[in-house]
């Protein structure tokens, strides 16, 4: 039976790309340095806020192989969104070569509420069946066609010795719950949403796979480990900077998540490839510049 991921805090790391949408794997190499040494558990890489969809497998794979050959202490959990079995076998296999120790998986969702919940429980266990890395189910409506992974369906899968985890990226905390106390003792539940970092922690989640983590690092750290030492009260006051902080996620998407990691020293540009590739106007932007500083202030005095 595989082994779950850790607990503890995890980034899903843009795509930097230089000024002409080349891969600026030098970038992405400093970026993932600055995480580790920041306690990042692990990277999520080619995810959503990877762009993982604007990139091609060869790409895809070689930033993979970049970070891992560059840092290989990193573990690397690799995004996968294919609709079709093999094609989701065929791209597991080749995040595998490149790196990753495991893979989370969107469903398949192109027809979206036509698809049933046992549907998706064969889907997952074909895959698994057959996956060269152990996975987990990532279930994340807002881009798969708004197919919800029920929880009583996770906790099935969570019985096949190959599916060790899920990252759950919606806001309900009923649902994180019902997941934690149903699924087998050998599966990790991380909530994708540094928003509720504490709340999912107090019913038993293992961390979070958060974008804003990409900027702010030890903010997530420190949350988590304030609450692993039962520091609750400093847990509690980093988790309301930490939810001023996500409305920038929340408004601005990966554009956004770009922009704020680019502020603190990371890639040649901020945009994302096409049609990700335009910029947030500077007055919209700038009415965000007190959250910034409380967000730059917090972890400076951590």
């Amino acid at each position: 039976m595989a082994s779950p991921p850790i607990a503890g805090v995890y980034t899903p790391v843009p795509t930097f790309f230089k000024n002409d949408f080349s891969i600026d794997y030098e970038s992405q190499i400093n970026h993932a340095r600055f995480l580790h040494e920041n306690g990042i558990a692990g990277l999520v890489i080619m995810g959503s806020t990877g762009e993982a969809a604007h990139l091609t497998r060869q790409e895809r794979a070689s930033v993979i192989k970049a970070v891992h050959e560059a840092l290989p202490q990193i573990v690397i959990i690799a995004g996968v969104a294919q609709n079709s079995i093999q094609d989701t076998i065929d791209e597991i296999d080749s995040v595998k070569n490149a790196g990753a120790s495991y893979a989370v998986v969107l469903p398949s969702c192109y027809f979206g509420a036509s698809i049933k919940q046992e549907g998706i429980v064969d889907f997952f266990r074909t895959v698994a069946d057959k996956s060269p890395l152990p996975i987990m189910i990532y279930v994340y409506p807002g881009v798969s066609n708004n197919i919800n992974v029920e929880p009583q369906t996770v906790a099935r899968l969570s019985k096949h010795p190959n599916i060790v985890g899920t990252k759950l990226s919606y806001g309900d905390v009923a649902h994180h719950t019902q997941v934690v106390c149903d699924s087998s003792e050998n599966f990790s539940v991380f909530t994708g949403l540094g928003q509720i970092l504490l709340p999912t922690l107090s019913v038993g989640c293992c961390g979070t796979i958060d974008a804003l983590s990409g900027s702010f690092p030890k903010l997530f750290v420190k949350l988590f480990e304030h609450y692993q030492s039962g520091n609750y009260e400093e847990a509690r006051k980093l988790q309301f900077v930490a939810c001023k902080g996500e409305e920038i996620v929340v408004r601005f998407g990966v554009v956004g998540i770009k922009k704020l990691v680019h502020s603190r020293g990371f890639g040649e540009s901020y945009l994302g490839r096409v049609p990700s590739n335009h910029d947030i106007d500077a007055e919209t932007w700038n009415s965000y510049s007190g959250t910034i500083k409380l967000l730059e202030s917090t972890v400076a005095n951590l």
